[in-house]
């Protein structure tokens, strides 16, 4: 259940733009999480849900999430492709089996909409 540590620190990274930006409250947190990040989507709304609560600026945010497929790069050929399933591998150019995953393995906070004073 690493997802309750992640979103505390996600709230925590959310309240500290707002005061960095004088806001008065965070409305939206826009996250990506890798298919391969060990990430429990439902677990993770249930932990934000919780902390949020908490919080002075992000109260009443609003969580979106975007999924973020898993992206490998061959080491042999250098080509960068999407897998079309989970279970992958050979490289779909030359066939070898020397794959990294460079994209989907992380959660990744994309943006934040924050609601300045002067917006009210």
């Amino acid at each position: 259940m690493h997802e309750y540590s992640v979103v505390a620190s996600l709230i925590d990274l959310c309240e500290e733009n707002a005061k960095k930006h004088n806001a008065k409250e965070v409305q939206k947190v826009v996250v990506a999480i890798g298919e391969r990040s060990g990430m429990d989507k439902s677990l993770f709304i249930s932990a934000f849900e919780t902390f949020r609560e908490e919080s002075i600026f992000c109260k009443n945010s609003i969580l979106e999430i975007l999924d973020e497929k898993v992206e490998l790069e061959c080491k042999d050929c250098g080509v960068v492709f999407y897998p079309k399933e989970l279970l992958y591998g050979e490289c779909i150019k030359c066939g070898s089996s020397r794959l990294e995953i460079i994209k989907g393995k992380e959660m990744h906070l994309m943006s934040l909409e924050l609601l300045q004073e002067e917006d009210l």
